[in-house]
């Protein structure tokens, strides 16, 4: 496998949009009625009211409130992972004390799956810490075609095989990438250089680039 230095391209990081929902109420105001003074009080026998005229004046008509034009979207399931799935490309990590990834391997990542012409609404990208998931949960959760894993290896996630590093596999139509972790790219040391430019390799095979 080749380990030539490999310059990649600039990638922004898309933002983030937050949508804020805001319901109104209306709020019903009951009509206060006045009734004049009577002057000439009718004995009750000379009183005669249509059997249905009194029925109807007993009803009270319900108040409708109109439903909103934009309905809320209500989600029962806690998002487990980060992206949107476009691609079936399953990303995992392993990194403690966050939900996802800290923000400097983020940023690494966002550049890696651009020069792979990718990007976060592509992916699925879960933290095996915060949940470990074996490759059969992730084939009926996520579909996944490519699966790519950082500083795991095939045992924990119940593969019937074993493969080194940096070195694409072919199972169950899914193609499989293990890597070191991303700490071990960190900066620009030779150790650091040398693991990026294994993994630039790998994925350039992986996705035919």
């Amino acid at each position: 496998m080749s380990t030539e230095k490999t310059q990649l391209p600039d990638f922004v990081i898309a933002d983030l949009y937050t949508n804020l929902l805001v319901l109104g109420t209306d709020i019903v105001t009951p009509i206060k009625t006045t009734e004049a003074p009577v002057e000439n009080v009718l004995k009750t026998s000379e009183i005669k009211i249509p059997i249905e005229a009194a029925k109807s004046s007993t009803k009270t008509k319900p108040v409708v409130t109109p439903k909103p034009s934009v309905e809320p979207t209500v989600t029962n399931e806690k998002q487990w992972y980060l992206g949107n799935n476009g691609k079936k490309v399953t990303i995992l990590i392993k990194e403690a004390d966050v939900a996802f990834i800290n923000d400097q391997h983020l940023q690494f990542l966002s550049n890696i799956l651009n020069a792979c012409k990718l990007n976060l609404g592509d992916i699925a990208l879960v933290n095996h810490l915060n949940n470990a998931l074996v490759y059969a949960d992730l084939k009926q959760k996520l579909q996944p075609k490519f699966i790519i894993a950082f500083d795991l290896q095939t045992k924990e996630i119940q593969l019937p095989f074993t493969i080194p590093n940096y070195q694409v596999q072919l199972h169950d139509n899914c193609k499989f990438l293990f890597a070191s972790s991303l700490k071990t790219m960190e900066g620009d040391s030779q150790e650091a250089k040398l693991e990026k430019s294994k993994l630039w390799a790998s994925l350039k095979n992986m996705f035919q680039l």
